[in-house]
């Protein structure tokens, strides 16, 4: 395979795949628990589900940058452009919300529940405009001084069809810094659907189930 069929081949599987990432949940840019009421963040996701390429498996590079801002004490705010989703001509957006609903205590982690839209328009031929409720429950137990250690599973729904697409996930996150914060995740992508066929066939399914996912994510708290 030449680079010019290389290129093409990463392009369509980019395009088709990043259908699949819209409907699974679109990266990790949303907070495991919530921030300090008046702080906020500068936040950044890329990766996706794997896919073969040239011959070898890679996470899909889809990129999503964003804030997040501590609105109250128990609630944080936050949304995200889709960088991935405009190279191809479709505006996608997501905004919401973050609230603890129990704290951290001995063996018990802290549950943070997240509610989430996901709003996608082609605007340059603007003949299609999608909208995706997602619901979050995310378990966290804090490593140190600043770690976290979390798992949850995304709940996205989809009108057109009427299907719920389920994502668990686990993952770390570590400081680099004193502003800067560094997250790895797993997602076990629409784990509740089968993808035994098409494009995503034989592809990181987990017994002819959904796809996985690898991504990483930054937080940098603007002072």
């Amino acid at each position: 395979m030449d680079s010019g069929e290389g290129a093409m081949t990463f392009f369509r599987y980019s395009f088709l795949l990043s259908i699949l990432v819209i409907l699974t949940g679109c990266g990790i840019t949303q907070p495991i628990r919530p921030i300090e009421e008046g702080t906020a963040q500068v936040i950044a996701s890329f990766g996706g589900p794997i896919i073969p390429f040239a011959g070898i498996s890679i996470p899909i590079p889809y990129l999503n940058v964003g804030a997040i801002y501590g609105y109250r004490p128990n609630l944080t705010l936050y949304g995200n452009a889709h960088i991935t989703a405009l190279l191809y001509k479709d505006v996608g957006v997501d905004a919401g919300f973050s609230s603890r609903l129990i704290p951290e205590k001995g063996f018990r982690p802290e549950v943070t529940i997240n509610g989430r839209a996901y709003f996608f328009w082609d605007a340059f031929r603007e003949n299609t405009m999608r909208l995706y409720p997602t619901g979050t429950l995310t378990g966290s137990y804090m490593i140190g001084d600043r770690s976290l250690w979390y798992f949850g599973v995304d709940n996205l729904y989809q009108f057109t069809t009427s299907e719920l697409f389920l994502a668990p996930f686990v993952g770390y996150g570590f400081p680099l810094g004193e502003s800067t914060m560094m997250q790895m995740e797993s997602k076990w992508m629409a784990m509740n659907h089968d993808t035994r066929h098409g494009i995503f066939e034989g592809v990181a399914s987990v017994a002819g189930k959904g796809n996985i996912g690898i991504f990483v994510g930054l937080q940098y708290e603007i002072k």
